[in-house]
């Protein structure tokens, strides 16, 4: 697999993830650590220093809160993220996220929807602070998936880990419970303060390749501004398989 530029070996012990290795570099790697069949840490490092880490814990199964967490290279925590889910139905999950950081911190009420066993959209509001004036969020989240087989589909424990939708979240864009690849991504943060307001916000669109077995070889994800025009050059992921 080629993400974000680097090769990387995927190991497994039968369906179960092991690690992303780069090739280039061993101490590059994303790092798995199950309970059972059910995965209870993603952890990221890049010249063996922690850059990022999910713990996840589970009620009778169930998803029922997720804890984000990015590093600076000294080891203090940067940003952190608890999303706390509420399974209602298998078409809607309402989630409490909770997101704090030098700077601002923000809780908000989201409600998941489902459709085909894909999270399509999300809508919620809450309140924060950003540098000591109250903030106001309205968030929203819509989402278009292609027919054709997420390449981590088979995966133990990947059907347990909630698709967020958003940026906080450090993996799950790529290690969820998606059934399908996504066609179009975008999520939003509008907020307002006594001194101003503005809008977070990732906008991307992909053209998928696939092998004669409907599974992604090459992925192009392209980032686009608010008025639909794209901001970066796009990005390249790659896949092969071995079985």
């Amino acid at each position: 697999m080629n993400f974000e530029g680097e090769n990387r070996n995927i190991n497994y012990d039968g369906t179960k993830i092991l690690n992303l290795v780069s090739t280039t570099n061993p101490n590059n790697k994303i790092v798995f650590t199950y309970s059972g069949d059910l995965v209870s840490e993603i952890s990221y490092f890049e010249n063996s220093i922690l850059q990022a880490r999910n713990a996840y814990t589970y009620t009778n199964g169930l998803l029922t809160s997720t804890i984000s967490t990015d590093y600076n290279d000294n080891g203090a925590i940067g940003t952190n993220a608890t999303y706390t889910y509420t399974h209602i139905s298998p078409s809607q999950i309402n989630v409490k996220k909770q997101v704090s950081f030098a700077t601002r911190n923000y809780t908000i009420n989201v409600t998941y929807t489902y459709y085909n066993g894909n999270m399509t959209s999300f809508t919620g509001t809450g309140t924060g602070t950003q540098d000591g004036v109250a903030t106001n969020h309205t968030v929203s989240g819509n989402f278009t998936y292609a027919d054709k087989n997420y390449p981590f589909k088979n995966v133990k424990g990947f059907d347990k880990l909630i698709f967020t939708g958003d940026s906080d979240d450090n993996f799950s864009i790529l290690f969820s419970n998606r059934k399908n690849n996504l066609i179009t991504y975008k999520d939003l943060n509008n907020y307002t303060a006594s001194n101003g307001y503005g809008t977070s916000y990732s906008i991307y669109k992909y053209n998928t390749t696939y092998n004669s077995n409907g599974y992604p070889i090459s992925v192009i994800r392209q980032s686009y501004d608010l008025n639909g025009i794209p901001n970066t050059s796009p990005d390249t992921d790659t896949y092969e398989y071995n079985h």
